[in-house]
């Protein structure tokens, strides 16, 4: 077990040390709740909820989206093979190289982004759910570790950091777009509602929405539980398709 520590503080300083991932997890959501909430200042005010509560929310729940990508550059970067591979042909369990990059990413992403509502909160005033804040973490941390996950499984299916982001990217962008993340979709009708529910972003903005402004937790058992069960056929995904002999 050890060495598995060993592994995983190696992972964490080599994320910390990257400033384009530093930067993505930070500054990035802040700047975009900045700019979206100012540019659509007002549009929200007669529910009560400020474009910058709105954009709050989902822009976080976009980035935890993308730390899927934080996680493949993390597993799959270049300069990271070569010391991976010394890993992988020395005398531990080859699961460890995987899970300690998903435990790094999911480690270094959730300070990152409790240090974005933070921010949001003090500097622009989001509201996060008041005393049922915790409530709202549990979600972003259990969303945070799918993310994860998901960009480790990628990487075993398709044995490439460029492949694997483009793919992600792709999938992460209209899951965002059938979320909410950028605008609303519900005013479009039952059928596109309906069809919205498609995207996982959908289910997470609307459980913490219901919990911020409703004090409404019908969606948090079964938001949580989808969240965990799909976390774990990921990992499981990640055990049959990981091969060393692919990473090379």
């Amino acid at each position: 077990m050890m060495s598995f520590f060993v592994l995983y503080k190696r992972d964490v300083v080599n994320i910390v040390m990257n400033p384009v991932l530093l930067l993505t997890n930070t500054i990035s959501p802040i700047l975009f709740i900045l700019i979206f909430g100012y540019l659509s200042n007002g549009s929200y005010g007669e529910s009560g909820i400020t474009s910058y509560d709105y954009y709050g929310v989902t822009i976080l729940i976009y980035g935890i989206l993308n730390v899927s990508m934080t996680a493949s550059n993390s597993f799959m970067e270049k300069r990271l093979k070569n010391s991976n591979l010394r890993v992988m042909y020395s005398p531990i369990h080859l699961s460890y190289l995987y899970l300690s990059k998903i435990l790094a990413t999911f480690t270094f992403t959730s300070v990152c982004y409790l240090f974005v509502m933070y921010v949001a909160h003090i500097g622009l005033h989001v509201t996060f759910g008041g005393k049922n804040v915790g409530y709202v973490i549990i979600i972003v941390l259990l969303f945070n570790f799918l993310s994860a996950v998901i960009g480790v499984l990628f990487c075993c299916m398709f044995k490439s950091e460029e492949v694997t982001n483009k793919i992600l990217s792709l999938l992460n962008n209209a899951f965002a777009i059938l979320g909410g993340v950028f605008f609303s979709l519900d005013g479009l009708g039952d059928t596109v509602r309906t069809i919205s529910y498609i995207s996982p972003v959908k289910w997470v903005i609307e459980c913490v929405m219901k919990i911020i402004y409703d004090q409404d937790f019908s969606f948090f058992l079964t938001t949580g539980s989808v969240l965990i069960v799909l976390t774990c056929f990921g990992l499981v995904g990640c055990k049959f398709l990981f091969k060393v002999e692919d990473y090379v």
